[in-house]
């Protein structure tokens, strides 16, 4: 969550506010919905919050105003203002050795196995489970090519993993899904291919 992101108790924008989130807090949206042009999200924990502010609201406005956290004057006419960013699924680099993969979305859950610095993984789902990112990894590399050894019942590395919380990362993005490299647009590549 960004600065200004507050939790209202209804999904209106003129709904009573209950509290706002520290930057940087992590948290887990399970629906959404446009009120007046912008984009609402029901979190897990009870609540609506403002997600995203589209260009184009009108500056000042109440309900700018309130979607925004009381910061309505701050929207930029060219690209409006996100309260809170959606976690990618893809391939993720783990950065901290030895990171726990659980047989569960709790971080408590039984340890099936630990991942090396370097290894890689494919993560299809994202949650918050006690104010950490955690990933749903369906596949696992070692920096070698090899898999890694789990005892998992199958033999294979799924479960769940941290990815990060508001103070520490364990993993990092390196290709979003669709197989699609960070930092690597469409501009990019095409550059890249016809340099080839």
């Amino acid at each position: 969550a960004e600065q200004g992101c507050v939790i209202t108790e209804g999904g209106r924008l003129k709904s009573k506010v209950k509290g706002s989130f520290v930057p940087g807090s992590c948290i887990e949206v399970v629906a959404t919905r446009m009120e007046e042009g912008i984009v609402r999200g029901l979190i897990a924990s009870g609540g609506h919050v403002t997600l995203f502010v589209p260009p184009g609201a009108k500056q000042g406005s109440s309900a700018t105003t309130r979607a925004s956290g009381g910061r309505g004057k701050e929207n930029k006419p060219d690209g409006g203002r996100m309260l809170a960013m959606p976690v990618p699924l893809g391939t993720y680099q783990i950065i901290r050795g030895g990171l726990s993969v659980t047989s569960c979305i709790a971080s408590t859950s039984s340890i099936l196995m630990k991942l090396p610095l370097d290894a890689t993984v494919e993560i299809t789902e994202t949650c918050v489970d006690n104010g950490r990112v955690r990933g749903r990894v369906c596949a696992a590399m070692n920096k070698d090519g090899s898999r890694p050894n789990c005892s998992g019942s199958n033999g294979t590395a799924t479960g769940w993993i941290n990815l990060f919380d508001p103070n520490q990362r364990w993993a990092k993005i390196v290709c979003f899904k669709g197989w699609r490299p960070v930092g690597v647009g469409p501009q990019r590549q095409r550059r890249s291919h016809s340099a080839t």
